[in-house]
């Protein structure tokens, strides 16, 4: 009797105990590396760069996206819908696999989309549990999906390896702020409803496309980062190029390392061949109120190595390196004004004054919140610039100069 009562207890017990009936294989998911969203005819037309399990074993003997036997390790289509997750689920029409979103690493806007708006792309990332709000952002002239179709020569994931361009790019550059998903409805939401995304192009000639590139040592043509675009709100306004993308890079405080080219005196333009490495860079900004405008206090500290000196000095001597610092200090403040005066023509506020504007002048905010893009216009920059040589290097003369004192030696 106590044998078959257990017997009945293991049986219920078992009822309770979780199975995988709903089990997912790794072979049924459509693993998504990047995607892109365009707008064709009043639709959404979605574009998925999916990884190829079959050729990634073998990718390692070929090259820019290509597996063994030149079959690419990335297949990229393209469904059109009236909605976003409809486009989505239309994939299924022509993909076998369920589409995995946890490990995208990129996410293309084409142009047509920007100036539609991106709202809707947004309200789906926050919306859904399926995707990342930790996506890298980035833009195109053209159609996101001409950007997927290409490949990134020496690398097997196209998607992944745009991802690394721009996260690489913003901490060694820091020319093209990078731009994640979260932050992106961050910055459109901020008081001052301006956000920058990096665009990305195809340069060069020739396609570049899912070809394998075995039997070539070069690219035709390649995918780079290039200029920024500007969003005021949700819809795309206009671009900056480098040197303004960079002032506002300085202005809201994103600059990690950079190079800097600079001239043998202040102001120069011409033979920039020397070079200072910058390691460490910040930048507070404090609003003080001017009359019935504002007055931007702007405090930039920026510490690096020498790495390239082609000018005449003794770099043990501390004036030398108090010119060199100063010569920087002119380049950098040049470079912010650019952004600034990038900013006010476009009349968007990509530098976040608004939000500090709000902190420290809350009953003044609510008075200027609806004019603020007009505000813009009336605001000046007072700025002050700190730039510290921390190394100078191992010689203390340019290796030119070094050659004319031992000529004169030799006569």
């Amino acid at each position: 009797m106590r044998r078959i009562r257990t017997c009945c207890l293991l049986v219920l017990l078992s009822l309770f105990v979780t199975g995988c009936w709903n089990r997912t294989e790794l072979n049924e998911l459509g693993i998504t590396v990047a995607t892109g969203f365009d707008r064709e005819n009043g639709k959404w037309s979605m574009s998925y760069q999916i990884a190829v399990p079959s050729a990634m074993g073998t990718a390692q003997s070929g090259s820019g996206g290509g597996g063994g036997g030149g079959k690419p390790s990335v297949h990229v289509f393209t469904t059109v819908g009236s909605s976003i997750r409809e486009a989505a689920d239309l994939g299924y029409v022509e993909n076998p696999r369920r589409l995995y979103f946890a490990h995208t690493d990129l996410l293309v806007i084409g142009r047509e989309a920007a100036e539609f708006g991106i709202s809707e792309i947004l309200g789906l990332y926050f919306r859904n549990n399926d995707a990342r709000e930790t996506v890298l952002v980035a833009l195109t002239d053209g159609k996101a999906r001409e950007i997927l179709t290409k490949v990134v020569p020496s690398e097997t994931m196209p998607g992944t390896a745009l991802a690394e361009i721009i996260q690489k790019e913003s901490n060694f550059s820091s020319i093209f702020p990078k731009v994640k998903v979260y932050e992106l409805a961050q910055k459109v939401l901020s008081d001052a409803g301006a956000a920058g995304v990096p665009v990305l192009e195809f340069t060069g000639k020739g396609q570049s496309g899912m070809e394998s590139l075995e039997k070539t040592t070069s690219s035709p043509g390649t995918l780079k980062l290039t200029r920024l675009g500007v969003f005021h709100r949700d819809r795309f306004v206009g671009w900056m190029n480098r040197e303004e993308s960079f002032g506002i890079s300085w202005l809201s405080d994103h600059v990690k390392g950079s190079t800097l080219a600079f001239g043998c005196s202040e102001g120069s333009q011409e033979k920039k061949q020397s070079s200072f490495r910058i390691t460490n860079a910040k930048t507070t900004v404090t609003p003080i109120k001017s009359g019935e405008h504002f007055k931007m206090k702007i405090k930039v500290k920026a510490k690096g190595d020498l790495l390239e000196f082609q000018c005449n000095g003794d770099l043990t001597k501390p004036e030398v390196i108090r010119k060199i610092e100063k010569t920087l200090e002119e380049d950098i403040l040049a470079i912010i004004q650019a952004g600034w005066k990038a900013s006010k023509r476009m009349r968007v506020d990509l530098p976040g004054f608004a939000d500090k504007v709000h902190r420290k002048y809350p009953k003044t905010w609510r008075e200027i919140k609806a004019t603020w893009e007009d505000e813009l216009a009336h605001i000046e920059l007072d700025t002050e610039v700190h730039v510290s040589v921390q190394r100078p290097g191992l010689i203390k003369k340019s290796f030119e100069q070094l050659q004319k004192e031992t000529g004169e030696q030799d006569r």
